[in-house]
């Protein structure tokens, strides 16, 4: 374990230093065939990313492609946020951009202070570079409480549940919880219906997309659970993505290993919501499923199921609303 922590951290740094001289050459508008941008691309086209924390998951697996990277070099195969912090004025040069052979991108990404905006982006790299643009993967059809309204707090919750808030709002007891732990809360009509017209929205958004995720749950969506929240999938969706998007630059589909190791994993296992136990028999998910533990904020390694979630979330609402 030890020696694996050290060659990951190791690898991290060549990772940045050889980011950090391409972009340095590039900021300069040397040429692709001269100095060393010619040492380090060795004639491989040059790929650019920009989106959120996907971004990291795709950049971990397509790394692990030896062929890819026979062809490919993935240049700040990371989120913005991680680009803000360590390339922030080399990423705002146009030249950085406009000698991209490939963009690999996230539509409406909002804009990050620190960073170009992706449509100044999109203006800036050159008409022949191949655009890859890549669903962002939001789908709400397993978490009808869903709701961006939650209590203030220090990032322990990062989405709302409309159930207990409405709870919170009517100031009743904390045993009307119960209810959310029944398997009849929710209508299985409703979940069923409520599934599929994600479904719809979510081929609707996909429409402009290169790369689509829909077909895929509609497909497997029913069997098992592939999200952990609305905006972050579990990891096969992040494994199925990076494979569309190898195809789409020519390569077949492989065995993935995850490069950015269990940290990247991780943040997909942050911003948590709970799946509720009706919506779990109207799917025809395993028992299994409500034993499964969730991370719903940020910064906290919380192990929260169901029932822990509900009533630390009653709890927390009730003594912020008390203060």
């Amino acid at each position: 374990m030890f020696i694996r922590r050290v060659s990951n951290k190791l690898r991290r740094i060549k990772d940045y230093l050889c980011d950090y001289i391409v972009y340095k050459c590039l900021e300069k508008d040397r040429p692709k065939e001269s100095g060393l941008l010619r040492i380090i691309l060795r004639g491989r086209k040059l790929v650019g990313f920009y989106g959120e924390c996907h971004m990291y998951i795709y950049g971990g697996y397509l790394s692990s492609v030896r062929e890819l990277k026979k062809y490919y070099y993935l240049l700040g195969a990371k989120e913005i946020e991680y680009l803000v912090r360590w390339h922030s004025t080399r990423i705002n040069n146009r030249n950085v951009w406009n000698k991209l052979d490939v963009l690999i991108y996230n539509p409406g990404v909002p804009d990050r202070k620190g960073a170009p905006s992706l449509g100044a982006v999109l203006e800036w790299i050159p008409d022949n570079c191949k655009r890859i643009e890549v669903t962002n993967a939001v789908f709400k059809g397993y978490m009808p409480q869903h709701t961006e309204k939650v209590f203030k707090n220090d990032q322990l919750f990062i989405w709302g549940d409309k159930n207990i808030n409405k709870l919170l709002n009517e100031k009743e007891s904390e045993s009307k919880l119960e209810e959310l732990l029944s398997e009849s809360f929710y209508d299985p009509q409703f979940v069923i219906d409520y599934f599929e017209k994600s479904i719809k929205r979510l081929k609707q958004y996909e429409q402009r997309c290169t790369i689509k995720i829909a077909d895929y749950i509609e497909e497997n969506g029913k069997k098992r659970p592939l999200f952990y929240s609305v905006t972050h999938p579990e990891d096969e969706i992040m494994r199925e993505l990076t494979l569309r998007i190898m195809n789409e630059l020519g390569l077949e589909r492989r065995e993935l290993r995850n490069t950015s190791g269990q940290a990247g994993l991780f943040d997909l296992h942050t911003h948590g919501e709970v799946i509720y136990p009706s919506v779990c028999k109207a799917l025809g998910f395993s028992n299994e499923v409500l034993e499964r533990t969730i991370h719903p904020g940020s910064y906290k390694n919380l192990d929260y199921t169901f029932e822990k979630y509900v009533k630390e979330y009653y709890r927390m609402g009730k003594e912020i609303a008390e203060q």
